[in-house]
């Protein structure tokens, strides 16, 4: 379970402040998945950042399955990040001299207890490309090698960064589609950022921000991603 506790973040450039996030507060119960919805610049990534401890927070509080990350210093959440966490992006970031096999390897080397990576291959449908490069790839395919990398060391919660920016709609639901089916099988927490309200509707509980402001938790029954309608 994720808790978040009159959390404020501000960067200061000069005499400038910004106030990127104002006394958020916020669960997420195990097995969830969680969409942080709003326009550029609601502190949505901002959020996803401080959530999975790729940047500290001035005030409040961030408890992880009991355990308080805010209070960790940089090398202490890297560590934790390395253990418990896993994170897709819209770029795939993929090494383009590596082979799907060996670009999901990385993953599972990062990890004391990781999935046997031909098992999570299977699982996203990429066991036909095990020897294939990135280049040879569709942008789901490579995606799809992206999200094995990211699961293959059994992380307890995935963090998606929009993962289907750079796709088209046929492919991001499957792409979605694929992400409901980690989150059922694996048991995965899902928290996923989008300024799209359509890919909202996968979710269990929807967080919308504006202005660094949460505005709107809302829990809802949620859509197949083959069902929703695209925005």
């Amino acid at each position: 379970m994720i808790t978040v506790k009159n959390v404020t973040k501000v960067y200061q450039s000069g005499d400038i402040k910004v106030d990127a996030l104002k006394n958020i507060d916020l669960s997420i119960n195990d097995g969830e998945i969680v969409v942080l919805l709003g326009p550029s610049g609601s502190g949505k990534s901002t959020l996803l950042n401080i959530l999975s401890g790729l940047d500290s927070i001035d005030q409040g509080e961030i408890v992880i399955n009991d355990q308080e990350i805010s209070s960790l210093n940089q090398v202490e959440r890297t560590k934790f990040r390395r253990n418990n966490l896993g994170f897709i992006f819209q770029q795939y970031n993929l090494l383009p001299s590596l082979t799907v096999f060996e670009n999901i390897e990385i993953g599972a080397q990062l990890s004391k207890n990781p999935y046997e990576i031909k098992e999570i291959m299977n699982l996203v449908g990429i066991e036909a490309h095990i020897n294939k490069y990135p280049y040879q790839l569709s942008g789901g395919e490579q995606q799809r090698v992206s999200i094995a990398r990211a699961i293959v060391k059994k992380p307890n919660i995935l963090f998606c960064d929009e993962p289907t920016g750079a796709l088209d709609e046929e492919t991001s639901k499957e792409v979605l589609s694929l992400i409901q089916r980690l989150n059922k099988d694996l048991k995965t927490t899902i928290v996923l950022i989008t300024h799209n309200p359509s890919i909202a509707e996968i979710a269990d509980k929807v967080i919308t921000l504006n202005s660094g402001e949460i505005v709107n938790i809302k829990n809802q029954i949620k859509k197949k991603a083959s069902l929703i309608n695209w925005g």
